[in-house]
């Protein structure tokens, strides 16, 4: 699990690797809605004004490589306008399998732009695609819990983990469940905000059994 202040030493790093080669981006895109931290990070760090956004649809279940990567959102006909002829950096969080970035550079290459470099905080090794840039290098695929979808993400797998059980579980049972079946450890106060916030979102409820709080998915 990534913690902000990790996060931002990710985005510097990268930053440095990309100094490291001669590279100055003209403009910077960030992938909606991973690649939008590193890229503003970035923006701050090359003293740029030109950010914008392409969005791509790639996953299925959180924590799984599934999914197949497709751009939903591309760019209008004045952002078109931006990068042509100019040297752009796509900015993603990770390369899980390459796919979203590969997309987005063949989108913005036939769209114009001059040069295209890609730029993300992790670097899966089994990822079919290797960015140019990149803060850290992991060896092995294993999920990485970001902070700005810690809700979001851990939700998804405790849905679909009470689903697989069938029945209620207390925050602990759920928290030791998520360990065996997807090898990730959350806090419980961090499981606990979770729940709450999806029993707010009407996504899980609670109730007794036993004399314990259990919780399940909303039928």
């Amino acid at each position: 699990m990534v913690d902000w202040s990790y996060a931002y030493t990710l985005c510097k790093d990268a930053s440095e690797d990309i100094r490291a080669a001669g590279y100055m981006p003209e403009v910077v895109i960030g992938v909606a809605r991973g690649g939008w931290y590193l890229a503003r990070v970035l923006c701050d760090l090359f003293l740029l004004k030109d950010l914008l956004s392409v969005k791509v649809e790639h996953w299925g279940l959180t924590a799984t490589i599934t999914g197949d990567a497709r751009l939903k959102c591309g760019l209008d006909v004045s952002a078109l306008e931006l990068v042509r002829g100019k040297r752009v950096l796509i900015a993603d969080d990770v390369t899980d399998t390459g796919d979203s970035l590969r997309l987005i550079a063949a989108y913005l290459e036939s769209s114009g732009a001059n040069e295209v470099k890609t730029v993300t905080m992790h670097h899966k090794t089994t990822s079919s695609y290797a960015p140019d840039f990149y803060g850290e290098l992991m060896t092995e695929w294993t999920w990485i819990l970001y902070p700005w979808s810690i809700i979001e993400d851990v939700l998804e797998l405790c849905e679909h983990t009470l689903a697989k059980t069938g029945r209620g579980l207390s925050l602990c049972e759920l928290r030791d469940a998520l360990k065996v079946e997807f090898d990730l450890y959350v806090p419980y106060s961090q499981l606990r905000e979770v729940v709450e916030t999806a029993e707010w979102h009407g996504r899980l409820t609670r109730q007794k059994e036993e004399g314990k709080e259990v919780w399940s998915r909303r039928r």
